[in-house]
């Protein structure tokens, strides 16, 4: 019955958009977007609450966010960890006494209504505000990021690039919003008249058509030196993503990984960051 549910639900959405679209393209749109925009996991459960709570806590204001960031102080440089969809700072949690006996200076945040940060909505741009925010507090010369924070932390370095910053990493990152879109499409079996409402509407409220919000496009003037992870067994974004990013940089490395799937929590993962990191 479960897994019915899960299959059945969003087809509901998708005749429900489609019904709605007859009468009003827009509309429809609008609550397509909702839909897509809304995670449905990634608040601090409880299990997560100690570990975060060893970190000074700090509430900011980006734009219409109050976002949570959390800081464990190192005498080495800063590093900013941004996460992915549906997760929070706690999925650093692998990761993290490995960059203490470095003595980074930590910096960790949750994103737009994710963990501990206001809000209901997400998107990649509203998150790239976020990491704009805290870029500009504590000017990074390190960013890790996972998933869509890599997208969003892509386009803010184009639009707003980190004097900064000498190294990223980008672990398992998207690159193109159609083939998400698409994706997206599938799922809910909409048709295209709300499809092409949803163009319509993301090109007023964020300047950009699906088919041309690529990261890869983005990527085109960083200059810090970037290391690309993608596991071989990511099922939720394709490796062809990353080496697509890679491909458009300037000084990137791209590895792609036998183990971790999409979260890229292993050995073989943290040890490709740690190596990157370690050299000058």
């Amino acid at each position: 019955m479960k897994q019915f549910l899960q299959k059945a639900i969003p087809k509901l959405y998708g005749f429900y958009f489609n019904v709605i679209s007859l009468f009003s393209k827009k509309k429809a749109a609008q609550l397509a977007l909702e839909v897509f925009s809304t995670p449905r996991r990634g608040r601090i459960l409880e299990h997560q609450a100690p570990f975060l709570n060893t970190a000074r806590q700090q509430r900011i204001t980006s734009e219409d966010c109050l976002y949570m960031l959390y800081h464990w102080k190192g005498n080495g440089p800063t590093v900013l960890l941004n996460h992915g969809w549906e997760s929070n700072a706690f999925r650093w949690k692998y990761l993290f006494d490995d960059l203490k006996r470095l003595d980074l200076n930590i910096i960790a945040v949750d994103g737009p209504a994710h963990g501990n940060s206001s809000g209901k909505l997400f998107t990649a741009i509203k998150y790239s505000k976020v990491i704009k925010s805290t870029i500009e507090l504590y000017e990074p010369e390190i960013i890790i990021s996972h998933s869509v924070g890599a997208m969003a932390t892509i386009y803010n370095e184009y639009h707003h690039p980190s004097p900064s910053l000498k190294k990223l990493i980008l672990l398992g990152g998207p690159n193109s919003l159609e083939t998400i879109m698409q994706d997206y499409q599938r799922l809910l079996s909409f048709n295209n008249r709300v499809y092409n409402g949803l163009n319509a509407t993301l090109k007023e409220k964020f300047g950009y058509e699906i088919e041309k919000f690529n990261a890869a496009d983005f990527a085109v003037n960083i200059e810090a030196n970037t290391l690309l992870l993608h596991a071989q067994q990511d099922a939720i974004v394709p490796c062809s993503a990353s080496k697509a990013i890679a491909g458009r940089m300037k000084n990137a490395i791209y590895i792609e990984t036998q183990t971790g799937g999409h979260s890229l929590h292993t050995e073989e993962n943290t040890k490709h960051i740690l190596d990157f990191l370690s050299k000058a």
